[in-house]
């Protein structure tokens, strides 16, 4: 009986186990869901945004923002990671990313707990931490934290700011990548227009420019933190579905060595019964 017992309790754990795991998949839903629905909705006016920049063509060129700092060469890493757990191997793959970027000419600017940590385990220096990256950024957040970039890009501390995050392909796909913030590369080119002539600017082209570029930065870190939520909520929705199947069929195989548990006491326990009244005659 004792077995039996242990056994029911065991059902016992794995079920609300399995409550809490189905829990957090829905809450991680319905946050990936507003990430997904911001990411969408910033769409149009990044495209808008860089057809306007490609529009300046070759003047991009005399922007120090596209020019790499020459003589410089240390390298400003920003890793974007989470500050929870439970979501397979979404921090994994990002640090170990990081890891391989990293080097003696390098400052890294890490984002989530779970990065910090696993860096600090291994002896790996970093310049600052941040902790303070909200479920559902905020563009004002990233529009600081952009700024903070681009002075210490013009400032000339790096030769080139590089962002390792989880990008978001779809709801089925997420992939760790490597990609560089500073400086830009414009890939514009002076085109004529559909009328066979330059088209007029006003203000000039360098004034556009400057009012441009930090636009361009600003909404590009906001991507990247989007991007990043998403992948991480969307990777904790998929651990925790899967945790809950996995408990599903937990319970379903002890509740069949329960009942084995339950037969094999009763069959002793008739078995006493029919020894005992043999034992009378």
């Amino acid at each position: 009986m004792a077995n039996a017992r242990a056994i029911k309790n065991r059902i016992k754990t794995v079920t609300n186990t399995g409550k809490i795991t189905k829990t957090m998949a829905m809450v991680s839903t319905a946050k990936a869901t507003k990430a997904v629905t911001q990411i969408k909705n910033s769409r149009p006016y990044a495209e808008r945004l860089m057809g306007q920049l490609e529009m300046l063509g070759s003047a991009t060129d005399t922007h120090p923002l596209f020019q790499k700092n020459e003589g410089v060469e240390k390298t400003l890493l920003v890793v974007i990671t989470s500050n929870r757990g439970l979501c397979g191997g979404y921090n994994a793959n990002i640090i170990r990313l990081a890891k391989a970027a990293k080097n003696e000419s390098t400052d890294v600017l890490m984002f989530g707990k779970k990065g910090a940590g696993a860096f600090r385990f291994v002896g790996l220096e970093m310049k600052e931490q941040f902790v303070d990256l909200t479920d559902i950024p905020a563009f004002e957040y990233a529009s600081a934290f952009a700024d903070k970039l681009i002075q210490a890009y013009q400032e000339g501390c790096y030769s080139k700011v590089e962002i390792i995050y989880s990008k978001y392909y779809s709801a089925g796909s997420q992939k760790p990548v490597q990609e560089t913030l500073l400086p830009l590369s414009s890939g514009a080119s002076d085109e004529e227009s559909e009328y066979g002539v330059e088209p007029l600017f006003s203000p000039s082209k360098e004034k556009l420019l400057e009012a441009l570029v930090p636009k361009v930065i600003r909404l590009s870190v906001f991507k990247y933190m989007l991007d990043a939520v998403a992948s991480e909520h969307l990777a904790r929705q998929l651990a925790m579905n899967s945790a809950s199947d996995n408990a599903s069929e937990m319970v379903k195989i002890l509740t069949l060595n329960y009942n084995r548990a339950r037969q094999a006491q009763i069959t002793t326990e008739l078995s006493e019964i029919v020894g005992g009244a043999e034992a009378l005659k």
